[in-house]
């Protein structure tokens, strides 16, 4: 398995993810993890008909994902992306030993609380603090929404 790309989406698999980013990096498996949508059938069955036909989905609690992502046996010569609906599920893998190379801050929409840091994404104190501690275990943050544009430094977005 290789791991192509980890973004953070609250839109979950949309025209983005599953027209642009699958076709540009060759991706062959989408893996959502989500402790609140692992529960949810209606969200899942929304997963499932957004994800392109010749794409395989998992969607994982942040546990069975880190099993599976330590696992060398799994996904053997897949390609995958891996979306994370909010925030707090960075904080939930760091509790579980597990972070990643880059993260791509995608979209996360206003809500209550939060502060603009791009177009089209707001967050919290609490998710900026989140970031900043992942950001400690080596994880590099980028903002980018599609293949086209180039990456930009999410860390110096938000000091």
């Amino acid at each position: 398995m290789e791991i192509k790309n980890v973004r953070i989406d609250a839109r979950g698999i949309h025209g983005q993810v599953a027209t642009s980013w699958t076709r540009h990096l060759g991706i062959n498996r989408i893996m959502v993890i989500d402790d609140s949508i692992i529960k949810n059938d209606m969200q899942k069955l929304a997963l499932k008909m957004a994800c392109p036909e010749e794409v395989k989905l998992s969607i994982f609690s942040c546990e069975k994902a880190v099993e599976r992502l330590n696992d060398p046996e799994a996904y053997v010569g897949e390609m995958l992306m891996i979306i994370l609906i909010n925030v707090d599920t960075l904080a939930r893998l760091k509790a579980l030993n597990y972070h990643f190379k880059e993260v791509n801050i995608g979209n996360l929409p206003s809500r209550p609380n939060t502060e603009a840091v791009r177009k089209t994404v707001y967050i919290t104190e609490e998710e900026k603090k989140i970031i900043f501690d992942v950001e400690k275990t080596g994880t590099h943050f980028i903002a980018q929404m599609v293949p086209r544009d180039s990456p930009v430094d999410f860390i110096s977005l938000l000091k």
